[in-house]
């Protein structure tokens, strides 16, 4: 994989060659890395240029981890720049959705459009849930896993996926949790001129959030992706990719 130096780290990303169509920047969640997107990559690549990344302080991007909303708001203009982006689509997942509202706020000649996967615009934590990676890091990771799925997901995803978040470092989930903590973006979201396009999971453990994301941004289209939970691109990925090329249909070029 590939790096980019952002504000002195190393970040890792995967580009096809060449561009066409849309840039589409796809940012993971919490405890995650950019293999989230495997089944969306690919689809994004037959007619677009998707650039998944992996946020700092896991895999091939350099630590330490970001803990802090405000330092994401500085950590995605220097990502744009590193990488020469033109004006792109900010597609994010869960926080990395959190991350894509912000930066379209603050960036609007920047963004060509939003979307927001299974995302909100605050996220209900407490400090207990940060100092339970201290405490308890299994019951964490388990507590975790319990949210992450629709009733009937398939027993290989939950347990693929509950391998491939176990080899993100401790400290790293610990700041993924603080930096949630900080995202507070109800206020600001009349700010976002950029279309954007609100998806989820129809049992999406977190939907509230996608709710308040559908009503504060003006012109936001909504879609619920049928027998998914909060890892729709996992779950339910043809649905979603086909989800998603009907809203980068309605962009121009």
């Amino acid at each position: 994989m590939p790096t980019v130096t952002v504000n002195g780290r190393a970040v890792g990303y995967r580009k096809p060659e060449g561009m066409k169509g849309h840039v589409v920047l796809l940012v993971h969640g919490a405890y995650d890395n950019g293999d989230y997107w495997h089944h969306v990559y690919p689809h994004l690549a037959r007619d677009h240029t998707p650039i998944a990344i992996d946020l700092p302080g896991r895999r091939e991007s350099e630590g330490p981890p970001i803990d802090d909303a405000a330092d994401y708001a500085r950590f995605f203009p220097a990502l744009a720049d590193a990488l020469r982006l033109p004006p792109f689509v900010f597609f994010g997942h869960s926080m990395g959705g959190s991350m894509a509202v912000d930066f379209a706020a603050r960036n609007p000649t920047r963004t060509k459009a939003v979307i927001a996967l299974g995302s909100a615009p605050r996220w209900t934590t407490s400090q207990a849930d940060i100092d339970k990676w201290d405490s308890d890091p299994e019951g964490a990771f388990g507590e975790n896993l319990d949210y992450l799925f629709a009733k009937g997901a398939e027993a290989s995803v939950r347990s693929a996926y509950d391998r491939q978040l176990r080899t993100t470092p401790l400290m790293t989930c610990k700041a993924d949790i603080a930096h949630c903590r900080s995202v507070a973006m109800e206020g600001r979201l009349d700010q976002i001129k950029a279309p954007t396009f609100v998806v989820a999971g129809d049992e999406e453990a977190w939907l509230d959030g996608s709710h308040a994301l559908r009503d504060g941004i003006a012109g936001a289209r909504f879609e619920l992706i049928p027998g998914a939970g909060h890892a729709v691109a996992l779950e339910q990925p043809v649905a979603l990719n086909a989800a998603v090329d009907r809203f980068l249909a309605t962009l121009f070029v």
